[in-house]
């Protein structure tokens, strides 16, 4: 009986766990819908490495973008009362401005911005 009590309880930790991409949600004006409701929770890129969104009741929180070895690249947290406060490292976790960001870093800013593309032809 305890072993089909883990079995469950693993079973249930894993079903409730599932990752939202890109792919999955559709947008009501500024609001992100997933399965015809606003959406709160963790929104993956399609390559489920890249980065991922932040929102909550349908709203964009937050956006993450990765290097490729993993390290953050690109934080951005949505401020409601103006411009919103964003971080960017090198891929050894340095900080770094956006001007050196789009220099050594282009194929990350292409992503961020194929991504921008794809989530406004939703």
């Amino acid at each position: 009986m305890k072993q089909f009590y883990i079995l469950a309880v693993l079973i249930l930790l894993t079903a409730c766990h599932k990752k939202i991409y890109t792919h999955d949600i559709s947008f009501k004006g500024d609001t992100v819908i997933y399965q015809g409701r606003p959406y709160t929770g963790d929104i993956w890129t399609d390559d489920n490495t890249s980065g991922f969104f932040k929102t909550e009741n349908g709203q964009l929180q937050e956006l993450t973008f990765f290097h490729r070895n993993g390290k953050m690249a690109i934080h951005m947290k949505v401020s409601p009362q103006g411009a919103p406060h964003t971080e960017i490292f090198d891929d050894h976790g340095d900080s770094l401005d956006l001007v050196s960001f789009q220099q050594h870093y282009m194929d990350i800013y292409l992503k961020m911005a194929m991504v921008q593309g794809e989530l406004m032809q939703k």
